[in-house]
C-alpha cells in the first residue's frame, strides 16, 4: 500500500515536470520567433511616422525610495539623461530615515516649493516638495510620511503632471537612454494599450559611470550568477509568449509605463500590499473585464531597465519571500478568475499558470524531491529510474535555461562577449541544482509567513556605486 502511494506521488511529480517543460518549451519557441520579428519590424519602422518625437506621448517617471541614500543618485544620473522629448522625473522619499532627501537636494540644487499636490488618490501626509529643472528634464522631490511603497506611489500619481507614468524601484539603478521610447510604442501603434511591462536585467554585471553603462562583466558574486540565468529566463520567455493572448498578470515593479487615469479609476495603488506590482495589473485586469471594455496590456522585451539584485542569501531571502507573499496576496484576492470564462485566457491559463507553477509549485518541488530520494533510499525505485528522473529533469532545466540566455544574447545585439554566452550555458546546469531548491524553501518559509500576518515590506543592503566593483 505504502509503495503506490509514494509511486503515484513521484509519477504525479514526473508529469508536474513534464508539464512544466513543455509550457516553457512553447513559450521559448514563441519568444525566438517574436523576438526575430520584433527586429525585423524595428529595420522598417517609417522614421517619419511612429518613431517622429512629436508622436511621443509626455511622462511622467515615478520613483518611490525608502533608504536609497546609497544609490539613488546613480539612478537619477541615468533617468536625467534619456532620449526622449518630454518627460518629468518625480522622487517620493517614503519617510526615510537616512540621508535619501539631503543627498538629492544637495546635488541637483532643489529648492523647496510650494507647487499644490492634487489628491486624486488618498495618501499619507506630503511634508515638503522640493523641485528644480535639471537640462532639459523637470526634477521634484516629494517627501512624506511613511507609508509603504503603493502609498509613495500614489503620491507620485497625484503629484505627476502627464497622462502617463513610469514606475520604478530606487534600485533600477539604469534605463536604456531609448528605454521611454521603447515602453511608450504599443501605446502608439495600438490606443487600447494601457499598461506595458519593461525587460529587467542585473545591474551588478555592469560598470555604471554618469549613469552609463562602460562595461559588462561576469560577476565574481555566485547569488548574482544564478540571478541572471533566473532573470533571463523569466523575462525573454513566458512574458513574450502571454503578451500574445493579453495574459500577463505582472508588470515588474522595477520598469512599467501606466495610464494615469486608469490606475486612478480603479483606486490606485494598495496599500499595505507587498506585491503592488502584480496586485494592480490584476486589478486592471479585473476592472475592464468586468466592465467589458477593450484594452491591452503590453510587454516589450528592448525596453531596457538595468536593476540592482540582491547579493547576499540573506538579502535573497528577504526578496523571495516578500515577492511570494505578494504573489499568494493577487491570488487569492483575485481567485474568482480561476476558470471563470468571463476572463477568458486569463482565467483558463494565466491564473491557472501562475497558481500551480509559481504558488504552489516550492511545495511540489520540495516534496517531489523528497519523495524520490526516500524512495531510492528505502528501495522503492531503483537506480535507473532515479538516473532517468535526473537526466530529464537536468536537460529540459538546461535546454530552457541555455536558448533564454541565446535569446537574451541576440535581443542585446551581441552586447556581451561570446564567452559571457559559453558561461552562462555551463551556470544553467548548476543552478538546477541547489540555487533553485533553495528558492522553494524561501517560498515555503514565505508562505506561512504570510498566513501568520507577516507583511512587512522589508529592506535590502545596496551596494554602494557599481562603478567601483572590480572586474
Amino acid at each position: 500500500m505504502l509503495e503506490n502511494i509514494v509511486d503515484g506521488i513521484n509519477w504525479l511529480f514526473m508529469i508536474y515536470i513534464f508539464l512544466y517543460a513543455v509550457i516553457f518549451f512553447l513559450s521559448t519557441v514563441y519568444a525566438l520567433i517574436n523576438l526575430f520579428d520584433h527586429k525585423e519590424r524595428e529595420r522598417h519602422d517609417n522614421d517619419l511616422y511612429i518613431r517622429n518625437e512629436k508622436n511621443f506621448i509626455p511622462i511622467s517617471v515615478l520613483v518611490p525610495a525608502y533608504n536609497e541614500e546609497v544609490t539613488i543618485c546613480d539612478c537619477l544620473a541615468s533617468l536625467l539623461d534619456l532620449d526622449y522629448p518630454e518627460y518629468e522625473v518625480i522622487v517620493i522619499d517614503d519617510g526615510s530615515k537616512d540621508l535619501t532627501s539631503q543627498v538629492i537636494i544637495d546635488k541637483y540644487q532643489l529648492k523647496e516649493t510650494n507647487r499644490p499636490v492634487r489628491r486624486r488618490l488618498h495618501t499619507q501626509e506630503v511634508e515638503s516638495v522640493h523641485s528644480a529643472r535639471v537640462g532639459n528634464v523637470f526634477l521634484t522631490l516629494a517627501r512624506k510620511k511613511n507609508g509603504g511603497k503603493a502609498d509613495a506611489l500614489n503620491v507620485g500619481l497625484n503629484t505627476a503632471r502627464f497622462p502617463y507614468v513610469v514606475a520604478l524601484d530606487a534600485d533600477s539603478m539604469l534605463l536604456a537612454r531609448d528605454s521611454l521610447k521603447q515602453i511608450s510604442m504599443p501605446t502608439m501603434e495600438d490606443d487600447r494599450t494601457i499598461a506595458v511591462g519593461g525587460n529587467i536585467k542585473i545591474a551588478n554585471q555592469v560598470v555604471i559611470e554618469n549613469g552609463q553603462i562602460k562595461k559588462t562583466f561576469i560577476p565574481k558574486n555566485f547569488v548574482v550568477l544564478m540571478q541572471m540565468v533566473e532573470y533571463a529566463r523569466i523575462f525573454i520567455t513566458t512574458r513574450v509568449w502571454f503578451n500574445q493572448f493579453n495574459g500577463n498578470l505582472i508588470i515588474s515593479g522595477a520598469f512599467g509605463l501606466f495610464k494615469k487615469d486608469v490606475i486612478i479609476d480603479i483606486g490606485g495603488y494598495k496599500n499595505k500590499s507587498l506585491g503592488e506590482d502584480m496586485m494592480i495589473v490584476v486589478n486592471i485586469h479585473s476592472f475592464f473585464r468586468r466592465n467589458k471594455r477593450e484594452y491591452r496590456i503590453s510587454y516589450v522585451p528592448t525596453a531596457i531597465c538595468w536593476t540592482q539584485v540582491p547579493s547576499t542569501m540573506k538579502d535573497l531571502g528577504v526578496q523571495r519571500k516578500r515577492w511570494h507573499k505578494g504573489l499568494m496576496e493577487s491570488l487569492i484576492e483575485h481567485r474568482y478568475i480561476f476558470l471563470n470564462p468571463r476572463f477568458g485566457w486569463i482565467g483558463f491559463f494565466s491564473y491557472a499558470y501562475y497558481l500551480f507553477y509559481e504558488m504552489l509549485s516550492p511545495f511540489f518541488e520540495v516534496i517531489g524531491f523528497l519523495t524520490i530520494i526516500i524512495s531510492f533510499i528505502t528501495g522503492f525505485i531503483n537506480v535507473q529510474f532515479l538516473m532517468t528522473f535526473f537526466t530529464v529533469y537536468i536537460f529540459y532545466s538546461v535546454i530552457v535555461s541555455v536558448s533564454a540566455m541565446i535569446l537574451d544574447f541576440y535581443m542585446m545585439d551581441n552586447q556581451y562577449k561570446f564567452r559571457y554566452l559559453l558561461t552562462f550555458i555551463g551556470l544553467a546546469i548548476v543552478e538546477a541544482f541547489g540555487y533553485r531548491q533553495y528558492n522553494s524553501i524561501l517560498r515555503i518559509i514565505g508562505t506561512f509567513e504570510y498566513f501568520r500576518k507577516g507583511h512587512s515590506w522589508g529592506s535590502i543592503s545596496r551596494s554602494e556605486h557599481l562603478k567601483t566593483e572590480k572586474v
